[in-house]
């Protein structure tokens, strides 16, 4: 019988105000192992809604240091610590994250005395530590963990001027599923994709955001128009994630980090993936906020 292998999405939007999407964050549920991926603004309350524990995430990765991708951190470190974590968080990611955890724990100090003071004996002082790991930058993917049967590599991805920026490929009982991170087409991504079981893949359609444009435009707001416009520069447009999962060759495609952010139900999901399948043959599942996927083998002919 397979092993348990699957991915919960926490959040599934982008830094665009969503009433359904929260910011990127995943866990990744390997057997008994649980790994946070990314934990941007709202994902950490997402944690026990979606049937977890938050005392059994003991590691914690990172792709990149958009506000989106980190900012429920925080948040997440209080939560595990107050359901009994007794040991420190592992964290592992590119440069930068080193800076991002010992800052938000300065900012917590005085919070962490007080709740050490008023549960006197109840909350272990070291549940609250982080150990970090940067992860060096590598064009191809490259392990750098391993619990177990549990297999984690990093890769990097162009979400330039964001530098470093990963993808990670994760690999267990047999299966494998990629998670891309924010970035444009490149190849590192598609060679780390080849034949994966499953890619989890940002996506930006870039109708639906060329319409928030002209209507921020329309209401006056040029400023914010204006910065809509960069976004295209950094992000895989929908044609371009079915082109690469065709050319990756991937099981099956799972689409989260939208842009826009669209409702959970709906005529727009629909509108979303329009013209993806004429390109890309497989399975295209839109992710929402608290949904729980199953990786399973990829089918073959």
């Amino acid at each position: 019988m397979p092993q348990t292998f699957d991915i919960v999405f926490l959040g599934t939007g982008s830094p665009l105000p969503s009433m359904d999407r929260c910011g990127a964050g995943q866990v990744v549920i390997a057997g008994d192992t649980h790994i946070l991926v990314d934990c941007g603004w709202g994902a950490a309350r997402r944690i026990l809604p979606a049937g977890i524990s938050a005392g059994q995430i003991d590691t914690a990765i990172f792709t990149h240091m958009h506000t989106d991708h980190i900012t429920d951190f925080p948040d997440f470190l209080f939560l595990r610590w107050t359901w009994g974590a007794t040991k420190p968080l592992r964290v592992y990611g590119p440069e930068g994250t080193r800076e991002m955890v010992e800052g938000f724990l300065m900012a917590l100090r005085r919070d962490i005395g007080f709740r050490l003071k008023h549960h006197a004996g109840k909350l272990h002082p070291d549940g609250i530590k982080v150990e970090v790991t940067e992860i060096p930058t590598t064009s191809s993917p490259t392990r750098f963990l391993e619990m177990g049967g549990l297999q984690i590599e990093s890769f990097e991805v162009d979400h330039f001027p964001v530098v470093p920026a990963f993808g990670y490929r994760v690999l267990w009982d047999g299966r494998n599923v990629v998670l891309s991170g924010d970035t444009s087409f490149c190849e590192s991504l598609v060679a780390a994709a080849h034949g994966a079981d499953v890619l989890v893949c940002e996506a930006m359609n870039a109708e639906m955001l060329q319409a928030r444009i002209t209507g921020l435009r329309g209401m006056g707001r040029e400023l914010q128009a204006s910065l809509f416009e960069d976004v295209p520069s950094y992000h895989l447009p929908t044609a371009d994630v079915a082109r690469l999962a065709k050319e990756a060759g991937v099981g099956r495609l799972v689409l989260s980090h939208l842009i826009p952010p669209i409702p959970n139900d709906g005529p727009m999901v629909g509108q979303f993936t329009a013209g993806m399948d004429a390109v890309y043959k497989g399975v295209i599942h839109v992710a929402k906020d608290m949904e729980r996927v199953t990786i399973e083998r990829k089918a073959t002919s």
